[in-house]
């Protein structure tokens, strides 16, 4: 006599795998969110690092003033950085686009999160601009970017320096969020 076996699952058995395989995919989305963050908050520094690089080199080999801003829809720099923003030659620092063959790059600087530029004396900046030296014309400024979570952990700060340099920042005292250049963790 054949004794056939009986292949499946049990509903009990069936539950059990159903909550792991639940508690494995909850788990597995926090570490992609992380991932996702980090990911963001690279690519919007190697957009800042690649654009004012762009700026400072074509204001020192061509001996003009470079404007780096986003602009509205009559091409002045205008404090909106979730626009595209346009780096190009402003010899008369009009802060205007007057001619498009004087832009040399339009880029989002941000593509995931919030970017927000500012300087410690006049608060919000509309605008960024070196000088035929190499050196920024105004005042200091930096950047803060924050995830769209709002999580100061993977948020990033950058400085830009008299000389025209970037200087980004670092978490000294251990708390994983980097500090501004006065010291105090970047918030979101």
């Amino acid at each position: 006599m054949h004794r056939f076996s009986q292949q499946g699952l049990t509903l009990i058995e069936l539950l059990i795998t159903i909550s792991i395989m639940s508690i494995i995919a909850t788990l597995s989305i926090g570490s992609f969110h992380w991932i996702v963050e980090r990911s963001s908050a690279a690519s919007t520094r190697s957009n800042i690092e690649r654009t004012f690089s762009l700026a400072r080199f074509i204001a020192v080999t061509e001996q003009t003033i470079v404007t780096i801003c986003p602009l509205d829809t009559s091409n002045k720099c205008v404090n909106d950085w979730s626009l595209p923003t346009a780096v190009f030659r402003d010899p008369g620092s009009a802060l205007k686009l007057t001619d498009t063959s004087k832009l040399l790059r339009s880029i989002y600087l941000s593509p995931r999160g919030t970017l927000t530029p500012s300087n410690s004396f006049f608060g919000p900046r509309k605008y960024f601009q070196y000088q035929s030296d190499g050196s920024v014309r105004g005042t200091l400024g930096n950047f803060t970017w924050c995830p769209e979570s709002g999580n100061r952990k993977a948020a990033t700060h950058v400085r830009i320096n008299f000389g025209g340099r970037l200087i980004w920042s670092r978490d000294y005292s251990g708390n994983q969020i980097v500090e501004t250049s006065s010291g105090a963790d970047v918030s979101c």
